[in-house]
């Protein structure tokens, strides 16, 4: 009997595989800008973080006029990027340009990449030219200057189309463009907390599920029709300025969207002084998030934006929710201090 010809293994596949993006236990010592040989500690791998989302955020609105969700979506490629990438290795503003540029074609608010790198150009140089201004005061105090926004040479002229510098640019903004694609295992559907942030306080206020606290009920703003209404306006509001905030933070990295709008919407809450209808609580109303999770976005949260909304008090707002949460946790049993410990 003649031998059977040996099967061939199947050919290897051209399409890489899906990166994990989220998981199980996100750990910020083991980060590339941490582990590198040349290390970051943790807190200066989250400042760079924040500092360039605000970069991102600047160039998108101001200067290329993106949509809101063109913005998220490139700060979440730019987080991403990070989570496998050093920021010792790759120039933390040319990667925001091919992230912006990146989202602008999936969002389908596509940009030139002349108007991309010409703007991000202008942008990194007045905020040099600013910080150079301010250089020798800020040098005494012990924190980082602003001039570590940029490169020396972005401080001195404007960048000239026709040069070699530009055409190298050009060519080093590309190349990141398809390490952002392979790097995020070509995953261009980028889910935002928004949606699910809307459909939550939507529900809520069909079921009427809410009212602000009897201590502190505001007055009628002009122009509304109702305090619920106006109760809705203030929830979705603050939620949307909190689900802002969150990109500043890796919280993309941890967890779902969904249970950062969960969180946002909470917050919102606390913020204006809203509460569940007397019988209710808040783990009922807030679907698909534990109280550890619950407890580890809004901390990261309060600790990002605390002092730029005001929300300092005789405990302070953070020490508030805190408690608040912990007193949640232990209703059911458990206590919101391990997820902190362990993320």
């Amino acid at each position: 009997m003649a031998a059977q010809p040996r099967p061939q293994p199947p050919p290897p596949s051209t399409t890489p595989p899906l990166v994990p993006i989220l998981p199980s236990t996100f750990d910020e010592n083991h980060l590339p800008s941490v582990l590198h040989s040349d290390p970051m500690t943790p807190d200066q791998e989250r400042s760079s973080r924040r500092r360039t989302v605000r970069f991102i955020e600047e160039a998108g609105q101001r200067s290329l006029r993106l949509p809101r969700v063109a913005i998220a979506t490139a700060t979440v490629f730019f987080h991403r990027f990070y989570a496998k990438h050093s920021f010792q290795d790759h120039d933390r503003f040319e990667v925001a340009m091919a992230c912006l540029l990146l989202a602008g074609k999936t969002e389908e608010s596509p940009k030139k990449l002349d108007l991309v790198i010409r703007e991000c150009w202008k942008l990194r140089r007045r905020a040099a030219t600013a910080a150079a201004q301010q250089s020798q005061r800020l040098s005494s105090t012990g924190g980082e200057s602003p001039a570590s926004m940029a490169s020396p040479s972005s401080t001195e002229v404007n960048l000239d189309p026709k040069s070699e510098e530009y055409t190298k640019l050009k060519e080093r903004v590309l190349l990141l463009e398809r390490v952002i694609l392979h790097t995020i295992g070509f995953e261009l559907d980028i889910s935002h907390p928004y949606k699910y942030l809307a459909e939550c306080v939507q529900n809520l206020n069909v079921k009427r599920l809410l009212e602000y606290d009897p201590s502190s009920t505001p007055l009628l703003k002009e122009g509304v029709k109702s305090i619920n209404s106006q109760l809705f306006q203030d929830l979705f509001q603050y939620a949307m300025n909190f689900a802002n905030d969150s990109m500043h933070t890796s919280l993309c990295l941890q967890f779902s969207s969904s249970q950062i709008a969960m969180a946002c919407v909470y917050l919102a809450a606390k913020y204006v002084n809203i509460r569940p209808v007397t019988g209710k609580h808040w783990m009922e109303l807030l679907e698909g998030i534990s109280v550890e999770d619950l407890t580890c976005i809004s901390v990261q949260i309060l600790e990002l934006v605390q002092p730029k909304k005001g929300l300092e008090g005789s405990e302070g707002a953070l020490k508030r929710v805190r408690r608040e949460l912990d007193g949640l946790a232990k209703e059911r049993g458990g206590s919101s201090e391990k997820r902190l410990k362990t993320s």
